[in-house]
């Protein structure tokens, strides 16, 4: 979302900002519309909060008041759920603003995002049978959040107000097909990948941060992002179990921190290395430096960033077969594997580890790639023409 606001601010457009008051926010001329904080997730989930996930009124009222100072030609909605509500989609559309919407997960079809529960893959919800997000209690077990995702998903359907949206952006066409079989039209759902621009130069590294990278091993995996459950780590870990000469670095932190610690201890590992969450100068340093970057997810990914980071910095990928992977392993020369096969995992790890001279080849061409396939001004140049096609529609 920033990259783009950025990318359409240098092509010469307006950006109108609109989301939720946030201590890590960055500055904003429009934080004033901005509604106030709110967070759902575990034991801060209460009964009372259940109406404002679902509809809020204050976001309604806020953006109705930043439409009348502002008079937006059209509106880009990411990410939108639970702290703003689809509300704000209903003001939008009765406003003549159309709507454009990128999906960065599966909440159109599935209550819980991900399609994935108690360990597995998920789409019990499919065909709008959303009662199940209750019965199994998919959102961290608790029933109470469980039912109040079952009642929004209906909420939601029942409104119409999904349908308001011009068009839906799918950054995979695993996304685009996914939200096409749940019942949207493929004419309103449209493929746009993630888009990468040239690396830019970051600050210097502080002494700790250069003693962080100098203490790595001259040759390494590496995973960064979030340490869950869906991200497939213990099948990473149990691949490099009998591979005790090959390392891999763990960067970021999550739930899943603590059992990967005790899993890797159990086995007697001491080539699992975790450097918690870290700052942007110093991953991508750790990203560059990097033999491989795996992304070994059991979920079903959309098109996860990481693997354009990796790319753009001329590093090859392993991926597993999961949601859209593959057809980043395709564009861009990575290897893949089953999602959840430790042993064919460490057959993709093996021809990593046996060439590094051909691998960084291939990283290169992948980096080739990224920026003439995936660049900013290809997906600037099709992001405007989504945006002047609902405008015209709109005022037709």
């Amino acid at each position: 979302m920033f990259l783009l606001m950025d990318a359409l601010q240098r092509r010469g457009h307006g950006v109108v900002h609109f989301s939720m008051t946030h201590p890590d926010n960055t500055p904003s001329p429009h934080a004033r519309y901005f509604v106030r904080p709110k967070e759902y997730d575990g034991a801060k989930f209460r009964p009372a909060d259940a109406i404002s996930f679902i509809r809020s009124r204050e976001a309604a009222r806020k953006i109705g008041a930043l439409i009348s100072e502002t008079h937006p030609d059209v509106a880009h909605v990411h990410n939108i759920y639970h702290q703003l509500t689809p509300s704000i989609i209903d003001v939008l559309a009765s406003r003549g603003v159309p709507v454009v919407m990128t999906a960065h997960d599966y909440k159109l079809v599935c209550p819980n995002y991900s399609m994935f529960a108690h360990g597995r893959y998920c789409y019990k919800c499919k065909g709008g049978a959303y009662y199940n997000a209750a019965l199994t209690k998919c959102s961290g077990g608790s029933v109470l959040r469980g039912v109040t995702l079952s009642v929004e998903a209906y909420w939601q359907r029942l409104s119409g107000v999904y349908g308001k949206i011009a068009r839906i952006l799918a950054p995979s066409r695993f996304m685009r097909d996914t939200l096409v079989a749940g019942g949207y039209p493929a004419n309103r759902v449209v493929y746009v990948p993630n888009f990468v621009s040239e690396p830019e130069a970051t600050r210097p590294l502080t002494d700790g941060e250069s003693g962080t990278l100098a203490s790595l091993p001259q040759r390494y995996l590496l995973y960064f992002g979030r340490l869950s459950l869906e991200k497939g780590l213990h099948t990473l870990i149990e691949a490099l179990e009998s591979r005790e000469d090959v390392p891999v670095v763990l960067c970021g932190g999550g739930p899943e921190e603590n059992a990967l610690r005790r899993a890797a201890e159990q086995r007697g590992m001491r080539n699992v290395i975790f450097t918690g969450h870290l700052d942007s100068p110093l991953l991508r340093r750790i990203i560059a430096s990097s033999s491989a970057v795996v992304v070994p997810s059991v979920c079903s990914e959309n098109a996860p960033y990481g693997v354009l980071e990796a790319v753009v910095a001329g590093v090859p990928v392993i991926v597993s077969d999961a949601g859209g992977l593959p057809e980043l392993a395709a564009a861009f020369d990575g290897l893949s594997f089953r999602a959840g096969d430790a042993a064919e995992l460490g057959r993709r790890i093996d021809e990593v580890w046996a060439d590094d001279r051909s691998m960084r080849q291939r990283g290169a061409g992948a980096q080739r790639v990224a920026l003439e396939q995936f660049g900013e001004e290809r997906h600037l140049d099709h992001v405007e023409s989504i945006y002047r096609n609902v405008i015209a529609e709109a005022r037709q």
